[in-house]
């Protein structure tokens, strides 16, 4: 786990036969599980969002990447930096998601949208939420001002280029 991770209240990460790698400013929401197999780790890249609810099995979440409430990814998937999967997916095991994709489920099928996400979005977030597990920690509980909001969508622009996303 890197620097500024959060895993918030009911998130389990189980790694007992394989490995779970969290990158730099990954957040876990609420009652999310992160396991493994013997066969396949789970990695999650850095500033990507895991909201509540989420069950990731054994799969490899890129960069800045948003993974939507009571999403399910099953074993072996792919999510290419970048890419939003929005709420209440179902991504099959073996499933690739190219990068920057916005993906949704409609009538029990995935629609793949490529070049639709908005990870600066995304990354400015992560930023939120590494300003809120500080906060939470200080016992300091309020919304974010207007100007915060700007920083930290202005610095996400830079961590994006860094990313080269």
């Amino acid at each position: 786990m890197q620097d500024d991770c959060s895993i918030w209240p009911g998130a389990v990460l189980r790694a007992d036969t394989n490995f779970i790698k969290l990158g730099k400013a990954v957040n876990i929401q609420d009652n999310s599980t992160i396991h493994v197999d013997s066969t396949y780790s789970t990695s999650i890249g850095d500033y990507s969002l895991i909201g509540h609810n989420v069950v990731i099995h054994s799969s490899t979440i890129g960069k800045a990447c948003l993974i939507g409430i009571g999403s399910i990814i099953l074993e072996n998937c792919v999510i290419g930096d970048g890419a939003m999967i929005s709420a209440g997916c179902l991504i099959r095991g073996n499933t690739k998601i190219p990068p920057k994709a916005m993906v949704i489920q409609k009538n029990g099928e995935l629609k793949i949208y490529e070049n639709k996400s908005r990870p600066q979005l995304i990354i400015a977030s992560s930023l939120e939420y590494v300003e809120s597990s500080k906060r939470f920690l200080n016992k300091f509980f309020a919304p974010f001002s207007e100007n915060e909001t700007k920083e930290f969508f202005m610095k996400a622009g830079s961590i994006l280029k860094e990313l080269k996303l």
